[in-house]
């Protein structure tokens, strides 16, 4: 993990929070929900690196959270001297998010390995009834 969930994000603006049915469907909502405010806020450099991950991020949430069954995953984007985006899921009893070692024949387990690799900092936090992972990425 790159850093904790207290550091980083100087004067932070909130620009949109959203909710989505926990479907895997949802996930290109969210990528347009990140695509649209980011660019209204004039952030373009970074749009596609926040889409994969955001994407990624919402697939796990939705593949491994009670999200997956009848719930909801929450994306919160927040911008200032870097932006920062949230993935919220409705919490796990059985797994903890982890970044996993990387083989050529894996079909699976790079979302965390994604986030870790091109933001610029990454964390979470987790409990049973929720789990919010965050990245950030230099404008």
């Amino acid at each position: 993990m790159k850093t904790s969930a207290g550091q980083g994000l100087s004067a932070a603006t909130p620009l949109v929070t959203a909710s989505f049915p926990g479907t895997h469907d949802q996930a290109s909502h969210a990528r347009a929900l990140v695509r649209d405010a980011l660019h209204e806020a004039r952030y373009d450099g970074i749009t596609r690196d926040a889409e994969l991950l955001t994407s990624e991020l919402f697939t796990n949430a939705v593949q491994h959270s009670r999200s997956g069954h009848l719930g909801t995953v929450t994306v919160m984007i927040q911008a200032g001297d870097v932006v920062r985006i949230e993935v919220v899921d409705d919490g796990s009893a059985i797994s903890c998010p982890r970044v996993m070692t990387q083989d050529a024949v894996s079909l699976g387990g790079r979302g965390l390995f994604l986030v870790q690799s091109i933001s610029s900092r990454f964390g979470m936090r987790s409990d049973h009834a929720a789990t919010a992972i965050w990245f950030e990425l230099v404008p």
